[in-house]
């Protein structure tokens, strides 16, 4: 793992929170918990993501292994995984025992998911890699996924809205702009010196 991806992955670790934007705007903000986690025994750079609703925390809406790992252009290229059986891992972010019982045959690769990822003043810029169609099917219909992140110290803020494949109207996401997550705690200095 190189120092580039080695820096981002220390940055971006941690539980995030966006409970003052929520508890300022409810109806246009759900409090949200959004969690990257080293998952140690697999390749270096995997990461597991986790996003729960904060009412309903034992249960993620959303569980994810993405990979690290820096391009020859220098951009960080984030490959991004699913879980086969993700309910199997529910607890895997604060459970190590059952983050160790991860398996690469856990996973299933989502092609044309994949971020980039390159440093900008003092934190990241992520975003879907170009030309790629990354399809979420939600609320009985297939949209393309648009997908943005920028970090910087202990700010995270993310923005991902579906569109219609045929006619790119948006068809979900947030109408009030992006979420800004705020970082809780940090899990950077979990990375494994092994990881080189």
């Amino acid at each position: 793992m190189t120092s580039t991806v080695k820096s981002f992955l220390s940055l971006l670790c941690g539980d995030y929170s966006n409970q003052k934007q929520a508890f300022d705007n409810p109806p246009l903000f759900a409090h949200i918990h959004l969690r990257y986690r080293p998952i140690e025994h697999l390749q270096p750079g995997s990461i597991l993501l986790e996003q729960t609703y904060a009412v309903d925390p034992k249960n993620p809406y959303r569980l994810r292994m993405i990979r690290a790992e820096e391009q020859s252009n220098g951009v960080i290229k984030l490959w991004n995984h699913t879980f086969r059986e993700p309910s199997r891992f529910n607890s895997a972010t604060f459970n190590r025992e059952v983050r160790g019982e991860i398996k690469e045959s856990d996973l299933i690769c989502l092609d044309e998911c994949h971020y980039q990822v390159r440093e900008d003043e003092g934190g990241y810029l992520g975003s879907l890699e170009p030309n790629c169609r990354c399809i979420v099917h939600r609320n009985g219909k297939d949209t393309i996924l648009v997908s943005t992140f920028k970090l910087e110290k202990t700010l995270l803020k993310t923005l991902d809205r579906g569109h219609d494949p045929v006619t790119n109207e948006r068809c979900w996401g947030s109408i009030a702009g992006e979420f800004r997550f705020q970082k809780l705690t940090s899990w950077g200095t979990d990375i494994p010196t092994n990881w080189s």
